[in-house]
């Protein structure tokens, strides 16, 4: 097996990419206005050209745009690290585990978190492509608006199976 789909590895890009999220989550607070008062999921939500627009203007007002290009930036580093890791993970686990039902749980992290992958590349995308053009966009805000509640929902189901699988792997090898 290739030296990429090691324990190590994926704890690097896991572990790493969940510690980079919890940074995002607490430096959201910037992007906090009146217009979105969640932050950057506002934005990712938003569906709407002027949704966008109006979100970017509060930003701009509160002088708070260059933060949100990098929390946009560190977004996708993230999306990266926590994908390429629950994808290592998850495969690790499907092919090196004895029972077939974690070889599933190891096969299910592993399309878990590539549509995760996948859709939040999209939703990513397109926000920055709105904020580094200071202009929303009706098709990139509806895209990323489609692809964030598949995201989410592939993120927490990876991240379930992940965590129940290393749990389950973790108690097979102290038997």
């Amino acid at each position: 097996m290739s030296k990429l789909y090691s324990w190590r590895n994926f704890w690097i890009f896991w572990g790493g990419g969940l510690a980079l999220f919890g940074y995002l989550i607490l430096s959201n607070g910037a992007l906090e206005t009146l217009v979105a008062p969640n932050g950057i999921l506002d934005h990712q939500s938003a569906a709407t050209a002027e949704r966008v627009n109006a979100i970017q203007e509060s930003w701009a007002a509160a002088g708070a745009l260059a933060m949100a290009r990098w929390g946009m930036i560190g977004d996708l580093v993230f999306i990266t690290l926590n994908m390429s890791g629950g994808i290592i993970g998850g495969r690790l686990i499907w092919q090196r585990a004895n029972s077939p039902t974690l070889k599933k749980v190891g096969l299910l992290c592993v399309l878990s978190y590539f549509v995760f992958g996948l859709t939040d590349y999209i939703e990513t995308v397109c926000q920055l492509i709105q904020l580094v053009n200071e202009q929303g966009s009706d098709i990139l805000a509806g895209t990323a608006a489609l692809a964030k509640p598949v995201k989410v929902a592939s993120w927490i189901v990876g991240t379930v199976a992940m965590i129940a699988a290393l749990i389950w792997r973790w108690s097979e090898t102290r038997a």
